[in-house]
């Protein structure tokens, strides 16, 4: 019997414990025909529309947490989410295997499709793992965003000069 219990307390201190992951996400920050950020039930309103899953990621709402400068943010574990300035967005987050693929997707609003081509892959221990995406003003049409030159610094706004319209 007491070879049994040292089996057990070997076996207990002996496996790995599990290990987690931060999620891989892409954030996109969603504008109005003028320009300006949707509220958050606006936000809402689209998310609603659009399928629970999106090639491996899950469609969620979300806010991001902008520095004072507004080109940078705060990833939520930081401590100072808190103080930096919300703004409301689509979150595109896969935390079951913290990688993520993530193609496109067609956002409706005020009765006007905008087709996203994103062509985004997150790797496990990729550092710029949660993207934030601002948009460019919502109007119809084919959008594709060019990443080849981005210097993929961590917390800072892919701008919205990215997008390229697709013929």
């Amino acid at each position: 019997m007491l070879s049994f219990w040292l089996l057990v307390i070997v076996l207990a201190t002996t496996s790995s414990p599990k290990q987690s992951c931060n999620p891989a996400v892409v954030d996109y920050i969603v504008r109005d025909e003028k320009g300006n950020v949707l509220s958050e039930a606006d936000v809402n309103s689209i998310a609603e529309s659009l399928p629970k899953t999106i090639d491996d990621a899950t469609v969620e709402t979300t806010q991001i947490s902008f520095t004072a400068d507004k080109e940078k943010y705060y990833w939520p574990e930081n401590s100072a989410w808190d103080s930096g300035t919300k703004v409301p967005a689509l979150g595109f987050a896969n935390a079951a295997t913290c990688t993520l693929h993530f193609t496109e997707v067609t956002l409706t609003y005020h009765n006007k499709k905008m087709r996203l081509i994103f062509n985004i892959d997150i790797a496990r221990q990729q550092s710029d793992r949660r993207p934030v995406i601002d948009s460019l003003p919502f109007k119809e049409g084919t959008y594709q965003l060019e990443l080849k030159d981005w210097t993929r610094e961590r917390d800072k706004l892919v701008p919205a000069t990215r997008w390229k319209k697709v013929d």
